[in-house]
C-alpha cells in the first residue's frame, strides 16, 4: 500500500520546485490540500533540509534537492546529442520550444529555452505538465507503442486530477491518437493554457518515442492554422535531425 503522507510530501516538494518563493495560500490553490496538513508538509521537509522559510516568510527549495537527481542519468544520452542542435533552432526561430518525455503519468521538460516571464509562463526544466491536454503528451500517446500507451492511460484514468479526465473515456482518447497520427504530429489550441497555441511533434529512434518537442506561440499572435503551417515543416525537421543523431550516438 502507498504512504499517502509521502506523496503528499513529495507533492508539495514538486510544486516549490515549480512555482519558486511560495506562501502556503499559493500551495494550498496549486495542491489543493487542506492548510494545516501543507505547514505539517513544509515543517517535515525543513527538518529534512529540502526546503527553507526566507525572510519574507516564503518558502523555496534548498540546494539538497539537486542530490534527488544524481542517480538519474536516462536523459543525459538525449540531451547531450540534442543540446547544441536546439541552440542552433532557437536561434532561428523566435517562438519558445521545449524538449520532454513523457514520465508515467506526467510531461517532464527536459530543455526549455524560454526566458523566464515569456508568453506568461515560467516553466523550467524538470516541471511535470499534464498529458492528455498538452501538444507535447499527446505526440507521445499518438506515437508511442500501444503498450506503453495503455499503461500511462491506466494510471491516469484513476487520476483526481481534472486535466485527466480524457483518459476515462477510450472512444475519445481513440479519436484523439487517430487525428493526430492522420495529422503527423499533435497540437493543443488552448487546451491547456488559454493564452498559448502550440503544436508538437515525436522524436522517434528504433520505433521508440525518445522525446517529443514543441513549438508555442501567443493565441493573440496566430491562428492554430498558422501556427501548425509555420512551426510543423521546421520541427519535423529537427525531430529528424536529432533522431539522426541519437541513433549514430547510441550505435557508436
Amino acid at each position: 500500500m502507498p504512504v499517502n503522507a509521502l506523496i503528499k510530501g513529495l507533492d508539495i516538494l514538486r510544486l516549490l520546485n515549480e512555482l519558486g518563493a511560495t506562501q502556503i495560500r499559493q500551495l494550498h490553490q496549486a495542491a489543493h490540500l487542506p492548510k494545516p496538513t501543507i505547514v505539517r508538509m513544509l515543517e517535515t521537509l525543513i527538518e529534512s533540509g529540502y526546503v527553507m522559510r526566507d525572510a519574507s516568510g516564503q518558502y523555496r527549495v534548498t540546494a539538497k534537492v539537486l542530490a534527488l537527481s544524481n542517480g538519474y542519468d536516462a536523459a543525459d544520452q538525449l540531451l547531450r546529442v540534442a543540446g547544441p542542435l536546439l541552440d542552433r533552432f532557437r536561434q532561428e526561430h523566435t517562438w519558445p520550444t521545449d524538449l520532454a518525455r513523457v514520465d508515467r503519468d506526467a510531461v517532464v521538460i527536459l530543455d526549455t529555452g524560454r526566458v523566464p516571464g515569456t508568453l506568461s509562463l515560467n516553466r523550467s526544466v524538470g516541471s511535470r505538465l499534464p498529458v492528455m491536454v498538452t501538444a507535447l503528451g499527446r505526440a507521445w500517446l499518438a506515437f508511442c507503442p500501444a503498450e506503453e500507451r495503455d499503461q500511462a492511460l491506466a494510471l491516469l484514468a484513476r487520476s483526481s486530477d481534472p486535466m485527466a479526465v480524457l483518459a476515462r473515456d477510450p472512444r475519445a482518447v481513440d479519436r484523439l491518437v487517430a487525428e493526430t497520427r492522420r495529422r503527423g504530429y499533435a497540437v493543443s489550441d488552448q487546451a491547456y493554457l488559454k493564452n498559448t497555441r502550440v503544436v508538437a511533434v515525436p522524436i522517434v529512434v528504433a520505433g521508440r518515442v525518445e522525446a517529443c518537442i514543441n513549438m508555442m506561440v501567443v493565441a493573440s499572435a496566430k491562428t492554430m492554422s498558422q501556427a501548425e503551417r509555420e512551426f510543423v515543416p521546421p520541427l519535423k525537421r529537427i525531430a529528424a535531425t536529432i533522431a539522426a543523431a541519437l541513433a549514430r550516438s547510441i550505435a557508436a
